[in-house]
């Protein structure tokens, strides 16, 4: 094997560890990422339950909504998925 096919394999062979360094990040960026979707939509969905059960022990919405500490703006959305 001659001193080029030594430095060819050697490149070829730093060149795949570059790809799959660069995989391993970005396999590790889009796991965090759906990890704190993941904990948005479980937050979410924590307010539904508790507006939910407010609503159901006779707290007028607009209180519960100011005691959860949710603008009113988000109230639309939130209206729909109580149902």
């Amino acid at each position: 094997m001659t001193d080029q096919d030594k430095n060819f394999n050697y490149a070829a062979l730093i060149n795949r560890e570059m790809e799959i360094l660069d995989f391993k990040s970005m396999m590790k960026q889009k796991w965090e990422e759906g990890r704190e979707e993941g904990r948005e939509e479980g937050r979410e969905e924590e307010k539904i339950r508790i507006l939910r059960n407010m609503i159901a022990n006779g707290y007028k919405t607009a209180e519960a909504l100011r005691i959860m500490g949710i603008p009113e703006a988000q109230w639309e959305a939130l209206k729909v998925k109580l149902k």
